[in-house]
């Protein structure tokens, strides 16, 4: 318990002087943030919003300059392209009622222009332990509530999403980010971190959603790459015996769930082979992937807008097909951005998913480098293998997520040593 009273006065009292009171806004916004994604992720929107917000106000009134560096210029122009070219694809293709909406929606890949200048108020080195810290707390406690979904009968855990394949996307995010503090030197840390990551795997698993499963290999090597260039305080044998029992447990726990969805998925490639026209969730993805190619191949330049995004799609599928794919996208990001906005839309996305790494890439090399890469790689593959086969963006929980951050990524010098929280 002394541990997280210590905690409670580093994120509520940092320190004195004239940046104090941001500092401290600062480290509670990033903790909690870092916290909520998988218990209420509208909150992320609002802690996004509100930072917004106050960046407008304290830049208006000169309480801090802009101080962007070249490599920060280099990456909000990057992130902002993206809107750029969707609410141009919105003005392209009418009809304009939904203008305003798509707009708002789009406002989280501006933010960085707002919230980096605030958060660079804080020292460095300070605010990005506490984010990876709180996703080992927020993973540990997500997993909770999922486990009492489950154990409620459940078919598929959502904590506080609403969404399991949401969740998925943020237990395997937020679990791989809680690994990271295994190179703290608080034992308390190092059982967060390791909680956190098996927490954020069990989310995965008791989610059902077999694309973060896909990505979870992929982490595995991000990880391991980046603990092999930095040593960490456990011994490998206790780390080894540790990881061993957490891996078996929950593979005893989500078993279940692992052959029920192996099952489903089985099932729904012997529908397609039988071409019954029976929809399944395998089938609806195939033919709205058909369905996207076509209208792109016919609209390739400046796609139809995203107000336009389904129709356009369902216009290319048979009338008896329709009624079935009550979707709101088309389960591909790229594909979802092409008919956005045609062949631009896919460059504008690819830029943007890899504004996390130009943002890394662009430190000098040291330590703080090191961590920023292996936040950006976790970022990015998350986005890129879960967002290949379903959500990617257009999302209110996965856009204030991403773009908060690359704005975290952003924040640190390369030189800047990680430093425990308490």
């Amino acid at each position: 318990m002394n541990y997280f009273r210590q905690l409670v006065i580093a994120v509520l009292h940092p320190g004195s002087g004239s940046g104090s009171a941001l500092d401290r806004t600062n480290g509670i916004a990033v903790f909690l943030f870092a916290i909520l994604p998988g218990l209420s992720p509208n909150f992320n929107g609002f802690i996004l919003l509100g930072s917004m917000l106050s960046g407008i106000y304290l830049l208006a009134t000169a309480r801090f300059p802009l101080n962007f560096s070249k490599s920060d210029r280099a990456v909000a122009i990057c992130m902002t392209i993206y809107p750029l070219v969707m609410i141009a694809s919105i003005f392209i293709n009418p009809p304009y009622s939904e203008v305003a909406d798509w707009i708002f929606r789009l406002l989280p890949f501006f933010s960085i222009w707002l919230i980096l200048p605030r958060m660079r108020q804080s020292p460095d080195g300070r605010l990005v332990p506490l984010f990876i810290l709180g996703a080992g707390i927020g993973m540990i406690v997500t997993f909770l509530v999922s486990l009492l979904q489950i154990m409620f009968l459940m078919e598929r855990a959502e904590a506080g999403t609403s969404n399991a394949a949401l969740l998925g996307i943020i237990g395997l995010l937020f679990g791989g980010v809680a690994l990271l503090n295994v190179q703290s030197p608080k034992s308390v840390e190092q059982r967060i971190a390791i909680l956190g990551y098996a927490a954020g795997l069990g989310c995965v698993l008791l989610s059902g959603t077999r694309s973060a499963w896909l990505a979870i290999p992929v982490h595995l090597v991000i990880l391991l790459w980046y603990f092999r260039k930095h040593s960490f305080h456990l011994s490998s044998r206790s780390l080894a015996i540790t990881g061993s029992l957490l891996f078996a447990g929950l593979i005893a726990l989500g078993s279940g769930q692992i052959i029920h969805r192996i099952h489903a998925l089985q099932e729904n490639m012997a529908a397609l082979e039988r071409s019954e026209g029976e929809i399944t969730s395998l089938s609806a993805r195939v033919a709205l992937y058909k369905g996207a190619l076509s209208a792109i191949s016919k609209d390739p330049l400046t796609g139809y807008g995203p107000q336009n995004r389904m129709a356009s799609v369902l216009a290319e599928l048979p009338d008896s097909m329709r009624p079935y794919l009550t979707f709101s996208h088309v389960h591909n990001g790229f594909l979802t951005a092409g008919i956005d906005a045609g062949v631009v839309g896919i460059a504008a996305l690819s830029l943007l998913l890899l504004t996390p790494l130009i943002a890394a890439w662009k430190k000098e090399p040291g330590p703080g480098r090191d961590l920023s890469m292996a936040l950006a790689l976790l970022l990015t593959s998350s986005y890129i293998v879960t967002g290949s086969v379903g959500i990617m963006f257009n999302q209110k929980a996965l856009d204030p997520i991403f773009a908060y951050m690359v704005a975290l990524i952003c924040l640190d010098r390369g030189s800047t040593v990680f430093t425990p929280v308490v």
